[in-house]
């Protein structure tokens, strides 16, 4: 009875917390001084076009110019849509095309609204070859950036993405999406964003932006085979199956976040699985026999006990040193079962890959793969433990480690370290 006197409570306060959100993003759209003022522009002839949100005072992110750079490289022409202020000596003049600044609402699709109102109203449309859509809620790591943006560009798939995600609604993470010319170029895409009603209140810019773009462009595609991200569960099942060092050892790519998104420990894993416990303790029981072996036991009896011993081990033990030895060394002398195995092990980390959002979810392991954008609210998602991040910016080139923790850290979870209300409207997605 307690219980779901508390579960009514708590819904009645949502609906009074999204009610007053809902009303001081009316209050700061009435408030807030709008201008779009256009710093750097220069005239497009045709060809690729990316489109950046930023949200960059003073001056941009070392991360932020290097996709700028790679841009470059690429002979894309670059619109910048910033909501804060820089310097005017730091003007990205030779890394942008147009560099816009305006006034700071509406979030990144606020952003978005604002960038592809001027590619429409310059008529861009016409000789886009292809548009990238992304912003800098990530940071940029320069691993695996250069063939990141050539696969964003030069690819036949009409709407690709960089990863998914599942909760909810299936949909593409609209930190990043590139689409095809033709998809530019249609009515209902220029609507979308001509007719796009922005907010502050973060759920509708999700149900709004996020889901209502991705459900567009589904319906925009040729085919299911055109509308997909280029880091999916078909990906990463290739990339676990082909790989052998990246399969003997996955187990140190898996975050240990408990807050959000929860998974398993690696000994959790093992121990919750029936036919993972059932190898490792006959890997355990291996080795204690091999070890017997070497002193020479002469009680040949006691060797041979192997029901008595199999019978005391409790699978709900699991040594993470052990654990760690079975994943990198286990390989039964019958090729069929140990094809058997690997089957089932990769199933279990694919149904962890399609968690929540993946992007989150696989930070370590996407990273390590190729996947040179992180996101940067980790901690404050409560998703990676203190762990998960010292591992990521091992990952990263030396160069970049610094700026990276000072990024990602200057917001910790907020499930510990906000109060009050603030809080709540954390608990509740609204912050």
């Amino acid at each position: 009875m307690k219980r779901i006197i508390f579960m009514i409570i708590r819904f009645f306060l949502k609906i009074v917390i999204y009610l007053y959100y809902g009303v001081l993003s009316i209050r700061d759209d009435i408030k807030t001084k709008k201008y779009t003022n256009i710093k750097v522009k220069n005239d497009f002839t045709g060809g690729k076009v990316m489109l950046l949100a930023l949200y960059e005072k003073s001056s941009l992110r070392n991360d932020t110019l290097e996709l700028l750079k790679e841009a470059k490289r690429n002979n894309v022409f670059v619109i910048a849509v910033n909501t804060l202020r820089l310097e005017e000596q730091n003007y990205p003049s030779e890394l942008t095309d147009v560099y816009i600044e305006r006034d700071n609402y509406g979030r990144d699709f606020g952003s978005y609204k604002a960038g592809m109102k001027y590619f429409y109203d310059a008529g861009f449309e016409e000789k886009c070859e292809r548009l990238l859509i992304i912003n800098d809620s990530v940071f940029f790591s320069k691993n695996g950036l250069p063939e990141f943006v050539k696969n964003l560009f030069d690819t036949n798939v009409e709407v690709i993405g960089a990863t998914e995600n599942s909760q909810h609604s299936h949909h593409l993470g609209s930190f990043c999406i590139s689409v095809a010319g033709k998809i530019a170029k249609n009515e209902k895409f220029k609507s979308f964003w001509l007719n796009y009603k922005s907010s502050n209140v973060r759920p509708l810019v999700i149900k709004r932006g996020e889901f209502g773009l991705s459900k567009l462009l589904k319906s925009l595609v040729s085919s299911e085979q055109n509308f997909k991200s280029l880091f999916n569960v078909s990906f990463m099942e290739k990339k676990l199956s082909s790989d052998e060092v990246f399969y003997e050892n996955y187990y140190y790519y898996r975050r240990e976040g408990v807050s959000a998104w929860t998974n398993k420990s690696i000994t959790g894993l093992i121990a919750s699985d029936e036919v993972l416990s059932s190898y490792y303790n006959k890997y355990i029981l291996s080795n204690k026999r091999t070890e017997k072996l070497a002193f020479a036991s002469d009680n040949v009896v006691e060797y041979n006990s192997v029901d008595k011993e199999y019978s005391t081990l409790s699978s709900s033990k699991v040594d993470y040193l052990e654990a760690v030895n079975f994943f990198r060394n286990y390989s039964h002398k019958e090729a069929l079962l140990n094809s058997q195995f690997k089957q089932r092990l990769i199933s279990l980390y694919l149904d962890e890959f399609t968690m929540g959002s993946q992007i989150h979810v696989n930070c370590l392991a996407l990273h390590n793969c190729g996947l040179p954008i992180i996101k940067l609210d980790l901690m404050f998602r409560c998703v990676c433990s203190m762990n998960d991040i010292i591992k990521l910016r091992d990952q990263l080139d030396e160069s970049q480690r610094e700026e990276f923790m000072t990024l990602i850290l200057a917001r910790l979870c907020g499930d510990k370290f906000l109060v009050g209300l603030n809080r709540l409207a954390y608990q509740f997605g609204i912050l």
